[in-house]
């Protein structure tokens, strides 16, 4: 079954682009012509997203650099402890609704230190796998639509993000 699966999975976007290939020559479409007009437009779509993604990065980096994040989770681990949230997943729920990629790498860091069977490994890999990046998320369309006004976007983002935090701990302890 694995063996047809891995073929499987091999076969998929050669398949993908031959199928599109095929149905545009059917439809007596300009193919090259489309690629490149898609091709063109996905390069500005990127333009566009760039300066957003830089100015999360430089924030993420200003913010564990200083030591802020050291200091949030000396003050936060009391809040976080009423909701029998381990101390040791504070500086990954910080950083996920900002970074996808950097909090992969503090789940990393978490799986090495207290193994991937722990609490709080599993808690970690929960997070990271049902959390979202909220304010990147926001910050990447709401900057490429040209809103300016969230509303109640950034209070639901973060309201559904405390509450899989929350979930996944509570989870991951009913399973153990």
């Amino acid at each position: 079954m694995s063996f047809i699966l891995s073929t499987l999975s091999y076969m998929f976007i050669p398949g993908i682009l031959t199928l599109v290939i095929v149905f545009g020559l059917y439809k007596k479409t300009p193919i090259y012509d489309c690629f490149i007009e898609g091709a063109k437009d996905g390069l500005k779509a990127a333009v566009e997203i760039l300066p957003f993604i830089i100015a999360i990065f430089v924030g993420i980096e200003s913010i564990v650099s200083s030591g802020a994040m050291d200091f949030f989770q000396r003050i936060l681990s009391p809040v976080f402890a009423l909701f029998g949230i381990p101390k040791e997943l504070i500086s990954l729920i910080l950083l996920r609704p900002v970074s996808g990629s950097g909090s992969l790498v503090l789940m990393e860091r978490v799986m090495q230190n207290y193994g991937v069977d722990s609490l709080i490994g599993q808690s970690a890999s929960v997070m990271v796998g049902t959390c979202e990046t909220v304010f990147y998320v926001l910050a990447l369309y709401f900057g490429i639509t040209h809103v300016k006004n969230m509303r109640h976007a950034v209070i639901a983002g973060l309201i559904g993000y405390f509450v899989g935090v929350i979930a996944s701990v509570y989870i991951c302890k009913l399973l153990q």
